[in-house]
């Protein structure tokens, strides 16, 4: 069966901004397609974010919780980064601060991801930074914390480049920002929205297979760092976002 048409399927609803994934490159990693996600993990998913939703809408006092709660979901049991709660692999605040904190005197800050995803077995070397904001963030306005003016793509831009993980996650609860920050060559942006996760399941199945636990422990050629750069042969071939 041809899956062609399923990765243009949801290609076409993510934005994106540099180069990306190629279709070839996907059709690659992923020879059978996208696999159905559990269902019992969809409906915990769609359960959440629709509490999310209400607590926004009505001002619920304890949104914030629900605010952590709902990206909790989505790192710990969606994407199974920490399904055991046991921080093996998605490390919190208190460790990132001690162990990914840098330095960047150029603006006079020191900068940390709230999490990150790390591989013990390589002590504990960092692979995936990740950084929430409050729902009323606009992940790409220029925004002044710690005296430094900087929109969130540049902070995870500079934080991943100082760091030497090439991957960023971003959001604000709806929107769901990938970034790839290879040293000395061009940035890629990708973004999901929740809500299209749950009118588009595609959508969602995509971003689990690209960011879930085992895409960041298979042979370091099928790791999303290594589909990127395979994908930059197809940028100027017009295979990389569908027409």
């Amino acid at each position: 069966m041809n899956r062609l048409p399923q990765h243009n399927d949801w290609l076409a609803l993510v934005e994106i901004s540099g180069p990306f994934l190629a279709v070839p490159v996907l059709k690659e990693a992923f020879p059978q397609g996208l696999e159905e996600l559990d269902g019992l993990k969809r409906k915990r998913l769609r359960q959440t974010y629709e509490e999310w939703c209400e607590a926004l809408e009505t001002d619920d006092p304890q949104f914030n919780e629900l605010h952590t709660a709902w990206i909790e979901e989505v790192l710990s049991r969606g994407l199974d980064l920490d399904e055991d709660h046991k921080g093996d692999v998605l490390k919190r605040a208190d460790w990132c601060a001690i162990n990914l904190s840098v330095s960047l005197p150029e603006h006079g800050v020191t900068l940390a991801p709230d999490l990150a995803v790390v591989d013990e077995q390589r002590g504990n070397k960092a692979l995936m930074l990740v950084c929430t904001y409050g729902q009323n963030v606009d992940l790409e306005a220029t925004l002044k914390l710690d005296g430094w003016s900087a929109t969130p793509p540049d902070r995870m831009v500079q934080l991943c480049r100082a760091t030497g993980c090439r991957l960023g996650l971003m959001t604000n609860g709806e929107r769901w920002m990938l970034v790839d920050a290879p040293v000395g060559a061009v940035t890629t942006f990708a973004c999901w929205y929740a809500r299209i996760w749950i009118q588009e399941h595609i959508t969602l199945q995509a971003f689990v297979h690209l960011l879930g636990i085992r895409r960041f422990f298979v042979d370091e050629t099928e790791q999303l760092p290594a589909l990127f750069d395979r994908s930059l042969k197809y940028q100027d071939e017009g295979h990389r976002r569908p027409r």
